[in-house]
């Protein structure tokens, strides 16, 4: 069976594809904004599609056999339309990339079998990425986002025992109640809120959360009168705090102050600990209400290292899975899941690691390095092991790129971990961000240093550990400003040449340990082509590239960059990519006289029913 999901709507949209014709489930997945270059990505997925299409061998959507589609708002403004005709006739959203007009158009007009359609409820999907990609063959399930989920799974079976959000169907204890529940603003919706108060979008909370770690820095004081009355068995609703916050400090309205400072630290603070003890609240009651051993969290809350790590040391359960693609990027994965096990699929699959896009294989490299006068040459993991113990800062492409947030390794920013000096550049010069921003420890597997405190297997990055006072002087780098740390381990069996960077970069420092960041500037989404890694390379402090088995560093012949020219020019080649999909996976005609009535006005044309 070959099944292909599908998140079309909102932000992060993007593909996933499985296949179950070999001994074992085969996937491949990617976001849309790796591809078209747009941070979190509003875009109908077409270029996510033939992505994962072409992984397969596949040139069209009729060869897959169920293609599920998040559902995400249940309430459409057409019966057979995430977006509508009347949405459509607006175009653009004014913020990010969205284009009604456009994803309606494909959407309407995209060449695949109604018949083999199914829609995924949005936190039915969220769990689905959780417990189907886990190890366990039984486990209770918590998704914690914009909706609210609590699940039980056994062997290929997920149901919910309590669900609300996105204008679904409620479920409580098991039971589907007659008259759907709905509550405005729930523990995701008030970090938020928090984040929007520190001057940042719907997308700042892992801002949010490294601001919250200098809390200690300051006397506490909480700007905002947070609701003891909240709980509603696994309804947790903050209208009442909301409604409350009429004087809390907005970053915005101030001038020449630093988020490093108070009051924001503390509104981080305050928002980083509501969260925490709400997440521990609904821990607590997956708890009570499934009785089982194992827990699979999934949602954007399981971003949160920092709750992860306190749900892991509160004892509820013998062990967790977090879902790597935990926020609305592994949408795509859990439709295709859902799906694949609805509609009779056997065989599990483990997601012992988050290597989940194409490998190029070198495929492209010189086109990539070419116009540029790069100078490149062959080299062992030591000989790069060697430029990072000189303090260079390296990014890493090799392999498959990850599915979710976290670089680990094949599409990342690696750098000496002991040197403050580097991590201020990184932050200054190639990141262009936040000062307070911190970096991520990456270690062997099974050769945790003495001085993390971290479970040890952690592959996804996504619980914390704590460093101990030793770490402190080896590795500050990577070190938080509360001793926290967002630690990877790398196992040799799924990447081996990251593991021997890491291991030769021991033997040379007696420091078995890399700094970590993701292989982007600011306010673009992580690399996945060459061309990604070269572009980035040209415009920010990067002082090489490892790109497979290469060093790529420039010359005294390489131009000066017009970074905004390149930019302007992946955009466009962006769009000559999108009109040429059109043709491929689209009905050229319907599309044309569809945007022939949008510009008109006039409804009729037959869409997805």
């Amino acid at each position: 069976m070959l099944v292909l999901g599908l998140k079309c709507y909102s932000h992060d949209t993007g593909a996933a594809i499985l296949s179950d014709e070999g001994d074992k489930l085969s996937v491949c997945a990617i976001s849309e904004a790796r591809l078209n270059r747009r941070k979190h990505s509003f875009s109908y997925p077409l270029m996510s599609i033939d992505y994962c299409l072409r992984a397969f061998g596949l040139q069209s959507l009729t060869q897959v056999d169920l293609i599920c589609i998040d559902r995400h708002i249940e309430t459409w403004p057409e019966i057979a339309s995430q977006y509508g005709f009347d949405n459509a006739l607006r175009m653009h959203h004014p913020r990010y990339d969205h284009n009604y007009r456009w994803n309606y158009l494909i959407e309407q007009t995209i060449s695949l079998d109604r018949d083999k359609v199914r829609w995924v409820n949005h936190v039915d999907a969220h769990a689905a990425t959780a417990y189907f990609a886990s190890p366990f063959d039984e486990a209770a399930v918590l998704v914690a986002e914009g909706g609210t989920g609590i699940y039980k799974g056994s062997n290929t079976d997920l149901v919910p025992v309590d669900r609300i959000g996105y204008l679904g169907d409620t479920y409580q204890d098991g039971l589907k109640l007659m008259k759907r529940r709905d509550h405005f603003v729930n523990s995701s919706f008030l970090f938020d809120k928090f984040s929007a108060q520190l001057g940042y979008d719907i997308f700042g909370a892992g801002q949010t959360m490294a601001l919250a770690g200098y809390g200690h820095n300051f006397p506490r004081k909480d700007y905002v009168d947070i609701d003891p009355d909240r709980f509603d068995d696994f309804i947790i609703n903050h209208d009442k705090t909301v409604l409350g916050m009429t004087n809390v400090p907005n970053f915005e309205d101030t001038q020449g102050q630093e988020l490093l400072s108070e009051p924001w630290v503390n509104l981080a603070r305050q928002a980083q600990e509501t969260l925490e003890e709400d997440i521990l609240y609904l821990a607590l009651q997956t708890k009570v209400k499934t009785g089982s051993r194992y827990l699979c969290l999934a949602g954007g809350a399981a971003l949160n290292c920092i709750i992860n790590r306190k749900i892991y040391d509160s004892g509820y359960f013998e062990d967790l899975f977090i879902q790597p693609a935990a926020s609305d990027e592994g949408i795509p994965l859990g439709c295709a899941l859902w799906g694949y096990y609805a509609n009779g699929g056997s065989q599990r699959w483990h997601m012992d690691n988050a290597y989940l896009g194409v490998n190029y294989g070198g495929k492209g490299l010189e086109e990539a390095l070419a116009p540029w006068n790069l100078y490149s040459r062959n080299v062992s993991a030591k000989d790069v092991a060697l430029e990072l113990a000189n303090e260079k800062i390296i990014g890493r492409i090799s392999g498959k790129s990850e599915y979710g947030p976290r670089a680990l390794g094949n599409r990342s920013i690696l750098a000496d971990p002991r040197s403050l000096k580097l991590k201020n550049r990184l932050n200054r010069e190639i990141k262009h961000r936040e000062k307070f921003r911190p970096f991520a420890p990456t270690c062997l597997e099974g050769q945790l240093p003495s001085y993390f405190n971290a479970p040890k297997h952690c592959p996804f990055m996504n619980i914390a550990g704590f460093v101990l006072e030793e770490g402190l002087v080896e590795v500050p780098a990577v070190v938080h400003a509360d001793g926290s740390c967002r630690i990877q381990t790398v196992s040799p069996t799924h990447n081996n040449g990251y593991h021997s960077l890491i291991n030769e970069f021991g033997h040379i420092t007696g420091c078995p340990v890399l700094l970590n960041t993701s292989f982007n500037d600011q306010n673009e989404p992580i690399i996945e082509t060459y061309q990604d890694a070269v572009s980035c390379f040209l415009r920010t402090g990067l002082d090489a590239l490892y790109v497979e088995n290469k060093l790529v560093k420039k010359t005294k012949e390489t131009p000066i960059i017009d970074g905004r020219k390149l930019l302007d020019d992946t955009a466009k080649q962006t769009q000559r990519t999108y009109n040429d999909l059109i043709n491929t996976h689209c009905d050229p005609g319907k599309f044309a006289d569809l945007a022939n009535r949008l510009k008109k006005g006039i409804k009729g044309i037959k869409g997805i029913g």
